[in-house]
């Protein structure tokens, strides 16, 4: 990716200085490199260019490393180094990247808050959520692997002990438990492996049971309903509650959005986030975004989730609208259709429960 990151950087016309450029690569590769949620938070928000509240100190942090050894940067420098740094993580389609996918299209919210970066930083979330959704539901090899065969003179060995000779019997008792430390350390670390990967295979098999019975059944089972009595204008909320609550593994099942057309969400119905929120009754507000998650609600990244937690707190009044349009950049007026939102919802929520 180091040539792609060449080409965005001069294209932004920054220093054209090769020394500084490659410093900058090699604070890219830092930030990126086994980043926490908290960092990988703080990237997304300096790519998308929204408020770093509660996060300065941790932004504070990035920004000198990725300053170091270079000269000072300026706004739209950081911005673009973050969003390289989360581009180079999503290259890796590992648990990391699915963290780092569901970060970025939560805070594109289906189309509602813009990206000014020189790549599709949106696309490279959506392409890796895919080949993840697809790649963790394969099940693991079962073919048996080449077993460990390190080398050990035996016979020198069986010499050195026929002498009697108190080195060369230290020397003999250490190589054999050398290469026998190094068979049983590389079966445990296969053993282990293997383990994870039929865990997180079993993980997926339950969820995918889950939601075949919850489709069998046809009752929402948190709300209490079947889906057939669910008004039109609750399903984008209520429906992505309900897959959420059976999806196990992120970014979840491959083919989510013909589940979710398929249980009554209707992609011509149009709704704004505030219309969606405020329509919803009181008392299902907590089934939603129940308090021990609130903690994790972002403004830049679970935009949604943010107005259902204002909401909340305005006891159900609807004087919260303004004021989260304000603080997440996201136009109240702007529509999305219900599919979308029930989409969009359902990616915030696995970042709460999963991410």
């Amino acid at each position: 990716m180091q040539d792609q990151f060449d080409s965005w950087y001069s294209g932004m016309e920054f220093s054209e200085n090769a020394d500084v450029r490659s410093r900058r690569w090699a604070s890219i590769q830092s930030i990126a490199n086994n980043p926490t949620a908290t960092r990988l938070e703080v990237l997304t928000r300096l790519a998308f260019r929204t408020k770093l509240q509660g996060l300065a100190a941790e932004a504070g942090q990035v920004r000198t490393q990725l300053a170091e050894g270079g000269p000072a940067l300026e706004d739209e420098e950081v911005a673009l180094l973050a969003a390289v740094a989360l581009a180079l993580i999503l290259d890796e389609r590992d648990t990391t990247a699915a963290k780092a996918a569901a970060l970025v299209t939560g805070s594109a919210c289906a189309g509602l808050r813009g990206l000014q970066q020189p790549m599709d930083l949106v696309g490279m979330a959506l392409n890796a959520q895919a080949y993840l959704s697809e790649t963790a539901r394969r099940r693991p090899p079962l073919e048996q692997q080449k077993l460990v065969n390190p080398q050990l003179d035996v016979a020198a060995n069986l010499n050195a002990l026929a002498d009697g000779n108190i080195a060369t019997v230290r020397a003999a008792l250490e190589a054999l438990t050398g290469a026998t430390t190094k068979v049983l350390s590389a079966m445990a670390a296969r053993q282990r492996s293997f383990e994870t990967a039929v865990q997180g295979y079993v993980r997926v098999q339950d969820e995918e049971l889950d939601i075949l019975w919850w489709l069998q059944g046809g009752q929402c089972v948190r709300f209490g309903l079947p889906f057939a009595e669910v008004q039109p204008e609750f399903r984008p909320i209520v429906f992505a509650v309900e897959l959420a609550a059976l999806t196990k593994v992120l970014p979840g099942p491959t083919a989510f959005s013909s589940l979710l057309v398929r249980v009554g969400v209707d992609d011509t119905v149009q709704l704004t986030i505030p219309a969606a929120v405020q329509g919803l009754p009181q008392e299902w507000l907590a089934r939603v975004l129940p308090e021990d998650r609130t903690g994790r609600v972002s403004m830049t990244t679970t935009p949604i989730l943010e107005a259902v937690r204002r909401r909340q707190e305005a006891d159900g009044a609807d004087t919260w609208a303004s004021v989260w349009s304000t603080v997440t950049g996201i136009d109240q007026t702007k529509p999305l259709s219900a599919l979308q939102l029930c989409e969009a919802l359902y990616r915030e929520l696995l970042q709460v429960t999963l991410g």
